[in-house]
């Protein structure tokens, strides 16, 4: 436990120390957070349900695979496991911190969305599974060659669902239908509007009749209007389940394969 404990500390400290890290979490707060003050009159399901969408997807994914790539490329792993420290005692710590961070920036994003009580609580089952997803897929990424590749898997699936749904593109519907980014998406906004397979503004406007700035404020509360979240979204909930089993097998692969253990520790 003492060694756990050192790990989650210094795992911590790298964290907060390092803007890279904190800056995108930080940037998809900043911004919901402005556009409710700055329109304290509007209801606040103005606020974007894409960003928790794109703080899943994109900054877990990366954040998670950056900490892995960044221990091995600075030697840490190795050292650490001269310390005696156990792979599973380092996964244990560091997943501890991702799930932290995610759980702090998540809770805030209720706070702005004027979630509370059994609402907030159900919201934060929803968007901590889904975070757990990015965590271990962005661990599994970060133990194989396809590092990389890291923040093009979190754009895809950070934006990938959000324009699925948005903008009612069928095929990319069916492409994200079974990842985790897609579930909460339409776990959150439930029965929400989406756009049609419009093609220039003129169209968008005769469809939903925006003739001026108040029906296009309108529109937008309605577009992000979530689910009331009073239960909890079971067939969302059973697919993210589905897609950590999935990612919990590729990454104890990959620990097989690229392992975190023995002489390949740092490599």
């Amino acid at each position: 436990m003492r060694k756990i404990k050192a790990v989650f500390k210094k795992q911590l400290i790298s964290y907060l120390k390092n803007p890279a890290r904190w800056g995108a979490p930080a940037t998809f707060l900043l911004l919901p957070f402005i556009l409710v003050v700055s329109n304290p009159d509007a209801n606040r399901t103005l606020m974007p349900i894409q960003f928790v969408i794109m703080f899943v997807g994109i900054s877990m994914i990366g954040g998670s695979a950056g900490i892995i790539m960044e221990d091995r490329q600075t030697m840490n792993l190795r050292f650490m496991g001269m310390a005696g420290v156990k792979p599973w005692q380092y996964l244990m710590a560091t997943c501890g911190v991702l799930l932290l961070v995610s759980l702090g920036v998540l809770t805030l994003f209720g706070l702005i969305k004027g979630h509370s009580g059994a609402i907030m609580v159900n919201f934060l089952i929803v968007t901590m599974l889904a975070s757990a997803c990015s965590m271990l897929l962005g661990i599994t990424i970060g133990l194989s060659k396809l590092a990389p590749f890291t923040m093009i898997v979190g754009i895809l699936l950070g934006i990938g669902p959000v324009l699925a749904v948005d903008f009612g593109i069928d095929a990319l519907s069916r492409f994200f239908y079974f990842t985790h980014t897609y579930q909460i998406n339409v776990a959150l906004r439930g029965g929400a509007a989406s756009l049609p397979n419009v093609t220039t503004l003129d169209e968008l406007s005769s469809v939903y009749n925006i003739s001026d700035l108040n029906d296009l404020i309108a529109f937008i509360r309605e577009l992000n209007t979530p689910s009331d979240l009073a239960t909890l979204p079971m067939a969302s909930i059973r697919v993210l389940l589905i897609n950590m089993g999935v990612i919990l097998l590729a990454f104890i692969g990959m620990n097989m394969r690229y392992g975190l253990d023995g002489e390949r520790l740092g490599k």
